[in-house]
């Protein structure tokens, strides 16, 4: 769609840049000619509506109804029936405080050029042009800050068009920052205040009392810029004001320390929230406080009252009554408060949560440590049963002197699970002499070779050596195939602190990808439970013991308990 000249060059004018500059024209234009005569105040009516495509709180683009063209009008003739030096300053003072809320908007640099410019015209203008008209005043010094003001207001006018020209397009949105138009719209009339007081209390002329007025109001805004953000470390008022605005009367991090501090201390979410709730309490204006967390949790403390503020996160809900209306940033600092207590609270059930599984594993490690050994009790009872069948009819006194031997072995074994399981932990109070171990062991074990000699000075845990001895045994077993068992052996390895067992089989090697996560998480296997030795290695480090696949390849798989060696965190 075509663009009419006349679209085009209303668009053009009602460019932020444009606009300013155009208003900052006509204001040079009307202080030239005079507000005495009818072209000076033509000139000023026409920066006014330059000003009404400039300001920053309406949108240029807004059609106006006719209520705010009326009021719009009997503004401007109230302004030019009461246009003077003191209505002209007062309206300076504005517009230089809206030019720095529109420069403040504006991250660039570039951006901000033509508004910081304008700035500075306005202050020369003010300073400079209409403060004079109404002071005594040398009229060759009124002349000649005139013809400063003049001269150097034609050079800004111009920069401030060419900079509006080059400068890029400012995104849409951009709010101005009313609290830095205030800051400078009370600098300025402070300098012009402070010159006029000099000036009539010490007798001093206008130039040497705006000098003491501008030198007076740097001096002091110096010394809030650093108590606002001093160096060396310390906090500023910036600090103490971000603090309170963030939490009323309360300081925030306080309130933060004592919620933690109930959160580490009530005995559970209900008592937390109540004791949260009366913190809140003791905030200005709150009456009473509501809660509801889920079925069961809620409660209140305080009373309600007719004004109350609902306040959701997650599945918290709190009631806030308070004397009167709250504002919006308390409601915000109250949202924060609740959005923390849900925090806290979300946590409690993690933590709770964490506590119930950690609970139901021991029971489940417990449980399956205890059903291997129940397994390996089992399978010395069917040997036993076994050998009776097949060996009475043979040799019926080798074979009571058998079951003679290793029924008492079986019961002490029973009786130690037993124990186990009223009282769960690892059985490293019964340790028994090596060789003492070593006789028992190949007296249950018949198909499996026992090499080496044990040491009689070792003692060792009976418990988790027989363990250790079952499961790799059993796993062992679990490799028959179609060429039969594997061939099994046990061998004692080392002497003193480099003693070692080891269980050797000829089978075949374990799958690498089961290889690596033995002894450190269940593994899925086809005959068991799977967490055989991932126990057995937990409860062999309790005892100061190392269980570790020491060899994996197709016919040499060799399993070994060990005590590590200082520095070796092999597993």
């Amino acid at each position: 769609m075509a663009v009419s000249a006349g679209d085009h060059w209303r668009d053009t004018v009602r460019k932020p840049g444009h606009a300013l500059a155009a208003m900052l024209a006509c204001l040079q234009l009307a202080l030239v000619a005079g507000f005495d005569g009818w072209a000076g105040r033509m000139l000023l009516t026409a920066h006014l509506g330059a000003f009404l495509l400039w300001q920053p709180m309406v949108s240029a683009n807004r059609r106006l109804d006719v209520m705010p063209l009326v009021l719009l009008l009997a503004g401007l003739v109230a302004f030019q029936w009461a246009l003077g030096w003191v209505s002209l300053s007062v309206w300076l003072c504005m517009l230089a405080g809206l030019v720095v809320a529109q420069a403040a908007s504006r991250s660039a640099r570039r951006d901000r050029l033509p508004d910081l410019l304008g700035f500075g015209y306005l202050v020369l203008v003010l300073l400079a042009w209409v403060v004079p008209l109404g002071v005594p005043l040398d009229p060759d010094v009124r002349r000649l800050l005139a013809r400063l003001a003049r001269d150097s207001g034609y050079v800004v006018v111009v920069l401030v068009a060419l900079a509006a020209l080059t400068k890029r397009r400012q995104r849409a949105g951009a709010l101005p920052d009313f609290a830095a138009a205030a800051t400078a719209m009370l600098a300025v009339g402070v300098i012009v205040l402070t010159a006029l007081a000099f000036m009539f209390l010490t007798g001093a002329s206008y130039e040497r009392a705006l000098l003491q007025s501008v030198g007076s109001v740097a001096v002091v805004l110096l010394m809030l810029g650093w108590l606002w953000n001093p160096r060396g470390g310390y906090s500023g008022v910036a600090l103490l004001l971000s603090r309170r605005a963030l939490a009323g009367s309360l300081p925030l991090e306080e309130w933060l320390g004592e919620v933690s501090e109930e959160a580490r201390n009530a005995p559970s979410a209900t008592a937390f929230l109540a004791a949260a709730a009366s913190r809140m309490l003791e905030l200005p204006g709150v009456t009473g406080v509501a809660w509801q967390a889920e079925p069961g949790l809620d409660g209140s403390v305080g009373r309600l009252g007719r004004h109350t503020n609902r306040i959701a996160h997650g599945d918290l809900v709190v009631t806030i009554g308070t004397r009167g209306t709250a504002d919006a940033v308390t409601l915000w600092r109250w949202d924060l408060m609740v959005n923390i207590l849900a925090e806290f609270l979300v946590s409690r059930r993690q933590a709770a949560d964490l506590a119930e599984i950690g609970y139901l594993r021991a029971i489940h490690e417990t449980g399956a440590r205890l059903t291997h050994d129940v397994k390996n009790l089992l399978q010395s009872f069917e040997a036993i049963l076994y050998a009776a069948e097949s060996g009475f009819a043979r040799d019926p006194e080798g074979t009571q002197a058998l079951i003679q031997r290793q029924l008492p072995t079986l019961a002490a074994r029973l009786r130690l699970t037993l124990d186990k399981l009223r009282q769960p932990g690892p059985d490293a109070s019964e340790s028994i002499m090596l060789p003492d171990w070593w006789a028992r062991l190949q007296a249950r074990l018949h198909d499996v070779a026992c090499v080496g000699s044990p040491d009689p000075m070792l003692s060792v845990p009976a418990g988790l050596f027989d363990r250790f001895v079952d499961n790799c045994v059993q796993n062992a077993r679990d490799k028959a195939d179609s060429r039969g068992r594997p061939t099994i052996a046990v061998h004692l390895c080392g002497e003193g602190r480099g003693f070692a067992l080891e269980v050797r089989d000829d089978g075949m090697a374990v799958p690498s990808e089961r290889a690596t996560r033995l002894m450190r998480e269940p593994v899925a296997s086809d005959a068991g439970l799977g967490v055989g030795l991932m126990q057995l290695s937990r409860e062999a480090a309790l005892l100061g013991w190392r269980v570790r696949l020491a060899e994996n390849r197709d016919g040499g798989v060799c399993f070994r308990l060990d005590r590590p060696q200082a520095g070796d965190t092999t597993r």
